[in-house]
């Protein structure tokens, strides 16, 4: 694969291709774009752009020793650069280890065009698809469930998910799986809002004492 130089289509009019030297500048920039809270460290605007790029190749660097075998897609719509997929193609699956697209660009359904497309080209050869995705801030999930693919495991801050194409030997205990460790979530999230409240509860009463004295 590392010779094609073309471009895979996908759903939606989107197009992914292998990434570029001349990528890196938009690589850094939508890495910069996801994460935002960096800029809030104190410094200059060098400062600041030198800890971006740091953080940037200790991810990339990251990649590479966990996924050795990642492939590292920029997605275009309309050869208009929209965002980027990051795919580890294993012997049993396929990891989608990072998924972004521009903020300008979200909205129109890229992520799950590109989720689509993937599982298009995974169901031939029977490959499940998995991911990963924030417990809190992210709809990340919701919209995984909708293109098939379900929970499998509850680690905080993450949900990991898996999807099996049609048919898999495997589908049923995926299933299974899924809804145990949804009820096992479910309770720990449940117990840990229970003792918010109670903590919260706790320092009213507190304040209230001492506001009384």
């Amino acid at each position: 694969m590392s010779g094609f130089s073309g471009s895979f289509p996908f759903p939606g009019n989107l197009t992914a291709r292998f990434a570029t030297a001349g990528d890196e500048s938009f690589l850094l920039d939508l890495f910069i774009e996801a994460r935002p809270w960096l800029a809030w460290a104190q410094g200059n605007p060098d400062f600041l752009r030198a800890l971006y790029e740091q953080q940037y190749r200790a991810m990339r660097a990251g990649q590479e020793m966990v996924y050795p075998e990642h492939i590292d897609l920029v997605i275009e719509k309309a050869g208009d650069r929209v965002g980027r997929v990051v795919v580890d193609l294993g012997y049993r699956n396929w990891r989608v280890s990072e998924l972004q697209v521009l903020e300008r660009a979200r909205g129109k359904g890229i992520g799950s065009d590109v989720l689509r497309g993937l599982q298009a080209a995974a169901t031939g050869p029977m490959m499940g698809i998995t991911l990963s995705t924030p417990i809190i801030g992210s709809y990340g999930r919701q919209v995984y469930q909708r293109l098939g693919f379900r929970t499998t495991g509850y680690e905080p801050p993450h949900f990991h998910m898996g999807w099996l194409p049609p048919g898999h030997p495997e589908a049923d205990a995926l299933e299974a799986l899924s809804a145990q460790v949804e009820a096992q979530a479910q309770a720990h999230i449940s117990r840990m809002m229970a003792m918010q409240a109670q903590a919260h509860a706790q320092a009213r009463t507190a304040g209230g004492v001492r506001g009384g004295a």
